[in-house]
Parts: structure tokens; C-alpha cells; sequence
């Protein structure tokens, strides 16, 4: 079993590891997405114990037979990169592999079956593997009751952000999708959103003030990135509405900086939302009635021996791809 553990410098160390435990599952990885918190861990921005293995996005397919947990070999699967723990709860994020334990970036894993998925055939691996990013959508909008027709403003252009859109408008929501980034903006418009806004070439304010008849979203959602605008929550949010922030992991979220007084001004609430781990398996069962287009997600695959290039190349430009995908 072939690991690529990252030391911290900007470097991977190629490391073999031997199958010890039985009652684990044995798999060949198939797909793995990585994200801005696995370029972080390789970046050595992380506090946390070097070396580790990266990645918590991956799909794979069952080596041996397990008749004890109806698995036969050949068995494709979804990887939860959740640490299922008799006490998690609510109030303590679950430890995940790729930060708190070595991740996914490996030829073969051996792995708990709790952390074991399998998808229906009519599932793509090339879907399957954005199921922890589904579950954290679910979890960006869980709790809002939203009434058909209820705009809800989308910031950031990201694969997190078009799946939440795309979750609205499951909910019968009309999502409002704000980014500077002219990719995420075509897949929007592909994927059935109707107003897809360029902040580079329009006034946001104005756009979505005329888009709602004046009363601007009641909710709003952005996805903590780099390259995101967070003077737009408060500027896009109808007074006392709810906006959200997500990130799909807690372990790296970029510095975001607001004016709290303009919050306080408008009687804004806001929430943070940086795990899928309790909407993990609705997003499997989302995933298998097919109400998320993952069509253009993904523009580059890689072999697993390149993985060192692909993650040098991110870190020397961290957006230049929608969807990098290694495949092992």
C-alpha cells in the first residue's frame, strides 16, 4: 500500500504501509478530489503533526470479498472521511482523516467499515466523489425553511457554492449566484440557474435590489475563500435576514474580513458551517436520485505519480482549476 504523505514543505515522501489490522476493509482507491485544506496540509500551513497523508474526498472499490458486511470484491464505494466516535455530537467536530489522521491520497487504504459507502451502479465515480461536498451544502442550508420563490444570494465562485445553488433550487429556492469568475458562472448557467452575476462587470448591489423588487435575500451563503468578497453579506442580505459562511473543512479557512457594524445595523444573523458529517448519508441518497448536476466539475485528472506536480502547480496558482481529480 503506496501512501503519499506530505511533510510540510511543499514536498510528498512516498511511503509503504502494511496491511496489520483484519477487521479493516482493504481498498484500491479510485478517485480523489483534493481542496483548498489538502493544498494547505502539503503547504505546511497547518497546525497539526507532520508527516501526514492528505485528502478526504475519494472514491474507491473493494479489494477482497467481506461476506460479513455484504461487500464483494469489485464494490464500489464512497469514502466518509468522518471519525465515527461514540460521543461526537453537535458541539464537537469529528476528527477527519486527511487532517487529524493520514487521508485518502494512497494506491490501497485500509479502512473501518462505518467509513464505507457503497453507490448504486447509476452512480458515477466521477459524482460519487463530491459526496462529503453535498453533505456539507446540506449542511450550509439546514434549518432554513425556505417558502417556494425565496431568493437566496450564492457568493463565490467554487464546486461548494454551485451545489448549494443547485440545492436551493431543489428546495424550490431562487438562488442568486455571485462570482468574479467567468467558469463558475457558465456552469451555473448550465446547471439551470437563472441569474448567474459577474461582480467584475456588474454593481451586485443594484443587480440583486432590481432582482428582488427592492427587498433584497432574505438568506444568504458564501463559501470562505481567498478570492471571495465578504462586504457583499451584508450588502445583499434584506435586514434582519440570515447569512451563512461555509468551508468544507474547519482545519483551513482563509482570513475574511467584514464591517460587524453593518451586520448589527441591518439585525443580521450569522452562522458558520464548516462540516458534512451529520448530512453525510442524505447526501449519498441525493446523490442517488440525481438532483445535483456535477457535469463540468471536473476539468483535470492526474495518476497518482503526478500527484506532487498537480499540488505544486495549485500552490503556485490555487484557482487554476475548477476540479482537480487525481486518479490512483
Amino acid at each position: 500500500m503506496k501512501s503519499y504523505r506530505a511533510t510540510g514543505a511543499k514536498k510528498f515522501e512516498v511511503v509503504e504501509k502494511v496491511s496489520t489490522d483484519p477487521s479493516l476493509i482493504k481498498l484500491k482507491v479510485d478517485l480523489i478530489c483534493p481542496t483548498l485544506t489538502d493544498l494547505a496540509v502539503f503547504q505546511g500551513k497547518l497546525n497539526i503533526e507532520y508527516p501526514i497523508t492528505p485528502c478526504s474526498m475519494a472514491t474507491a472499490i473493494v479489494s477482497e470479498d467481506r461476506p460479513e458486511y455484504g461487500l464483494k470484491r469489485g464494490n464500489k464505494v464512497i469514502l466518509n472521511p468522518y471519525l465515527i466516535t461514540s460521543n461526537a455530537n453537535s458541539y464537537v467536530e469529528p476528527k477527519t482523516y486527511g487532517v487529524n489522521l493520514d487521508g485518502f491520497l494512497a494506491d490501497f487504504l485500509e479502512l473501518p467499515i462505518d467509513n464505507i459507502i457503497p453507490f448504486p451502479e447509476e452512480v458515477k465515480a466521477e459524482e460519487a466523489v463530491f459526496a462529503n461536498m453535498v453533505a456539507v451544502a446540506l449542511s450550509a442550508l439546514s434549518g432554513i425553511r425556505f417558502e417556494k420563490g425565496t431568493y437566496v444570494s450564492i457568493i463565490g465562485g467554487s464546486l461548494l457554492n454551485l451545489t448549494i445553488a443547485q440545492l436551493a433550487l431543489y428546495y424550490q429556492a431562487i438562488p442568486i449566484f455571485i462570482s468574479s469568475d467567468r467558469r463558475y458562472l457558465n456552469l451555473a448557467d448550465d446547471a439551470g440557474i437563472y441569474y448567474c452575476l459577474d461582480e467584475t462587470k456588474e454593481d451586485i448591489s443594484k443587480r440583486v435590489f432590481e432582482i428582488t423588487g427592492g427587498r433584497m435575500t432574505e438568506f444568504s451563503v458564501m463559501h470562505a475563500l481567498p478570492w471571495a468578497t465578504p462586504a457583499f453579506l451584508s450588502a445583499v442580505t434584506a435586514r434582519g435576514g440570515e447569512c451563512r459562511v461555509v468551508s468544507l473543512n474547519s482545519a483551513y479557512i482563509p482570513r475574511l474580513e467584514v464591517n460587524i457594524s453593518d451586520f448589527t445595523r441591518k439585525n443580521l444573523s450569522l452562522k458558520g458551517v464548516s462540516c458534512g458529517f451529520s448530512e453525510f448519508n442524505s447526501a449519498v441518497n441525493l446523490l442517488a436520485i440525481k438532483q445535483i448536476s456535477f457535469d463540468g466539475f471536473i476539468d483535470k485528472v492526474v495518476p497518482i505519480d503526478d500527484a506532487q506536480a498537480l499540488f505544486t502547480e495549485m500552490t503556485n496558482q490555487p484557482s487554476i482549476y475548477i476540479g482537480p481529480v487525481i486518479k490512483a
